[in-house]
């Protein structure tokens, strides 16, 4: 009997991945929804398909919190709906509304993953012209700052989550079969 059966037999709820930007969410959960046969849902391409804008450009028209508002809604919307499946959540969905309370009671199933900030960095650099969050950073060293301050600020909600992952070197793939794992 494969992994996807007895997880489907088991729940109907969501899967849930959350983290910080540049953590690795959307890798890993198309990756696990694929070994799992599920449907995988990233948060940010939903949002960009119901409003047929890029987050980018969103977050441009609406504003930080307007964009929140948006992102809570979605996330309910995602939330309500009673099947299986693989969410990734944008970096900052947890830390707003009462969001991080929605995920924990939608499921027994959060994951949040958390590589180091120096990873992050490495990570972020070069895309940070198109991360709204980011893009007005300069260097290196004012983006290392940045997340370090963010993370702490966010900590206490990601931490909320059912299982913690504290990430070092391993691939994309070692990250799935751990998630796996705890999904028991």
């Amino acid at each position: 009997m494969s992994y996807k059966l007895n997880y489907s037999e088991k729940s109907n709820q969501p899967i849930i991945l959350l983290g910080y930007m540049g953590s690795g969410k959307t890798t890993v959960g198309r990756l696990l929804a694929q070994k799992l046969e599920l449907p995988f849902i990233d948060l940010d391409d939903y949002l960009k398909e119901i409003h047929d804008r890029s987050v980018s450009n969103l977050f441009d028209d609406h504003g930080e919190i307007g964009f929140r508002k948006l992102e809570q809604t979605a996330l309910d919307d995602l939330l309500s709906s009673t099947h299986a499946s693989v969410l990734s959540l944008g970096g900052g969905t947890p830390c707003y509304a009462d969001n991080m309370h929605s995920v924990i009671q939608s499921t027994p199933h959060s994951f949040y993953i958390s590589p180091s900030i120096s990873t992050l960095c490495h990570r972020l650099y070069s895309a940070k012209d198109h991360r709204p969050m980011i893009s007005h950073l300069t260097s290196e060293d004012e983006l290392q700052e940045f997340i370090a301050k963010h993370i702490f600020e966010r900590k206490h909600f990601y931490e909320q989550a059912n299982h913690l992952l504290y990430t070092q070197d391993e691939t994309p793939q070692e990250l799935v079969d751990q998630i796996i794992k705890k999904l028991g």
